[in-house]
């Protein structure tokens, strides 16, 4: 059999997973509710594909962390404790000029597309109001160059990146016959983890480290490094 072709074949294996790592808008909560503490969720909301067509496109979501900044007017206090704040939770100002960037708000969510279609995760995530850093297309053009500006996002990146893959055994994933005997390199099929690139950890680690400190053992429990 053609391995290109099996490799194919398993990714588009129900049974396959992919995990893909997005940083994110927002501090994870939506209407109210904290999209963090849901676990995995599934999004089932048709989109249209690149020819105008209406798909089926299924997503499952875990958001890890949020981190955002409390922004307090000039003569708002700064005792945590008369703010109902946590000792930890970053503070700021309201800006004077409207050329000033708006405090950080971003969160880190996995995701697992269950249906391949055209730009899904990025949609899926743009319609919970969570739109990927760097997304030119549907993400917030505004916010996107703030984050070039002056926090030092590549002006080519966007925020998503494929963390895992596993692939069920397929001919080639499995071993193949050769010579009347059966190599049996990978059994269980094939399990690839690929870190999150430095540009993307650097952004993390220097404007928000505390959500660095969070994600990463909840990145470990998924098999992804950081």
């Amino acid at each position: 059999p053609n391995p290109t072709a099996q490799l194919i074949q398993s990714l588009q294996n129900p049974n396959s997973i992919k995990t893909y790592v997005a940083l994110v808008r927002g501090e994870g909560i939506l209407h109210g509710e904290d999209l963090k503490t849901k676990g995995w969720f599934t999004i089932d909301r048709p989109i249209k594909d690149e020819k105008g067509r209406v798909r089926d496109a299924i997503t499952e979501f875990r958001f890890l962390a949020g981190y955002t900044v409390v922004v307090l007017d000039e003569l708002g206090s700064e005792d945590r404790g008369e703010n109902g704040l946590k000792d930890k939770t970053p503070l700021s100002f309201k800006n004077k000029s409207a050329n000033e960037p708006q405090p950080v708000r971003a969160s880190v969510v996995l995701a697992r597309p269950k249906t391949g279609r055209w730009h899904q995760i990025r949609r899926h995530l743009n319609g919970l109001s969570h739109p990927i850093l760097g997304d030119s297309t549907h993400g917030n053009s505004k916010i996107n160059r703030e984050w070039r500006e002056h926090r030092n996002m590549l002006g080519e990146r966007t925020c998503l990146h494929l963390g895992r893959v596993q692939l069920v055994p397929t001919t080639v994933t499995m071993g193949v016959e050769d010579a009347g005997s059966t190599t049996n390199v990978l059994p269980n099929g094939l399990d690839v983890t690929c870190p999150i690139p430095r540009d993307m950890h650097d952004m993390i680690a220097v404007y928000m480290p505390q959500l660095l400190e969070e994600v990463i053992p909840l990145l470990a429990e998924e098999g992804i490094t950081f």
